[in-house]
């Protein structure tokens, strides 16, 4: 058996040398690249994209589901764990993501519900969807603008002019909604759930709830309680169906189901768009209630 040539040792020596190395290399934990804004649900994904622009990719984390009732997979659960934030409402809305998210470092989540204090006029203050209202959107934009903030520094004056421009054009969508349902005040209303008061409360208009949304509430007592309003409506949620039909034929109302979480909006749908389409979804019904005190020439 010939030796290696001088040259051949070489070779032989440096493959060894970056073998090795790649060794190592392995056994080290590479630094995670935290570039996601994550969030739990479509509405507050508009918001957040009001504030984060194209400086923060934001990907949104129940799609198709109840929040109330959501567990993340595996694979959710270690996308939040690469998430730069995770913006949540709280435990009140998402129950079952609460364990997951209180274990991300306090700098990287970010719950809305008890961080500032929201406007729940003509609302259940227990209810937790405050998207629903333009001026509470605006307050969770600069929940999020200064978390960005402190995140990302550099980028700290962009996030805070952005949340001072959704707020300004949030109190204008907050006048035009309140001056569009004002004139439906006198007319009976009837939801299948308390969120709706957020919407509607704000223009004086009472809602009145067959559900808290803890599955009760729409015994015998209940519907007593609501017979007999006269001509009026009665919101559902997306999709249609057959049990809140029956309902609001049995209540006299007429029926139409809502969108609060955006489902049937476009991939480009902005928050803006949100609220115009429910306000549409809405006078659907609301506009056809005679004698509503509507001025012929507002419609």
């Amino acid at each position: 058996m010939s030796l290696m040539s001088p040259s051949s040792r070489v070779f032989y020596f440096s493959a060894l040398m970056l073998f090795c190395l790649s060794l190592l290399a392995c056994g080290k934990s590479q630094p995670i690249e935290r570039t996601e804004l994550v969030v739990s649900v479509r509405p507050l994904a508009l918001i957040a994209r009001e504030i984060a622009g194209d400086n923060v990719p934001v990907k949104i984390l129940i799609q198709g589901a109840d929040p109330h009732h959501y567990a993340p997979s595996v694979a959710e659960r270690a996308r939040l764990e690469r998430a730069l934030l995770m913006i949540w409402l709280g435990p009140q809305m998402e129950g079952l993501l609460a364990g997951q998210v209180n274990s991300l470092p306090e700098e990287r989540q970010l719950q809305l519900l008890g961080a500032t204090e929201f406007e729940y006029q003509g609302a259940n203050a227990a209810d937790p969807h405050l998207w629903l209202r333009p001026r509470n959107a605006a307050l969770a934009g600069a929940l999020i603008a200064e978390r960005l903030a402190q995140l990302q520094p550099q980028q700290a004056e962009l996030y805070r002019s952005r949340a001072r421009d959704f707020s300004q054009s949030m109190a204008s969508l907050q006048k035009v909604l309140d001056r569009a349902l004002w004139a439906y005040r006198d007319v009976p209303i009837v939801v299948t759930h308390d969120a709706y008061g957020h919407f509607f409360g704000s223009a004086g208009v009472n809602t009145r709830a067959l559900s808290n949304g803890s599955g009760g509430g729409r015994g015998a007592r209940a519907m007593l309680g609501l017979s007999g309003m006269g001509r009026g409506c009665l919101f559902g949620e997306v999709p249609e169906n057959t049990r809140d039909r029956q309902v609001a034929e049995h209540l006299g109302l007429e029926y139409v189901a809502l969108d609060p979480l955006g489902e049937q909006l476009g991939p480009d749908a902005s928050y803006r768009d949100l609220i115009e389409s429910l306000l549409v979804q809405a006078r659907s019904c609301l506009s056809e209630i005679p004698d509503s005190g509507v001025d012929e020439a507002e419609e």
